[in-house]
Formats: C-alpha cells, structure tokens, sequence
C-alpha cells in the first residue's frame, strides 16, 4: 500500500507531497499538492484494474 502524505514545507507557504515518507514534490499551493496525490491515486488504480485483468 502506498501512503501518500501532504504537509508544509519546511516553515515556509510551501506545500510537500510525500510517498512511502520521500519527498516527491514541493508546490506553492495546496490544491496542487492535492492535484499530484489525487493523480498518483487514480494511477495505482488502473495499475491494480490492469493486473485483474
């Protein structure tokens, strides 16, 4: 299972997107972050759909 976190970024207005607890991305806004979450989530989906099949 993946676990995909979203945090400030170091004291500052940034945001963070962290997988398994490595540091994907930094991003100014949090909807952003939210944006590369939602995505990576929708990606292992069809990954998971893909190998039932």
């Amino acid at each position: 299972m993946v676990m995909i976190e979203i945090h400030k970024y170091r004291h500052s207005r940034f945001w963070a997107v962290y997988v398994d607890g490595e540091l994907l991305a930094v991003v100014v806004y949090r909807k952003g972050a939210m944006a590369i979450a939602d995505m990576l989530l929708s990606m292992r989906g069809r990954k998971e759909a893909g190998d039932a099949a």
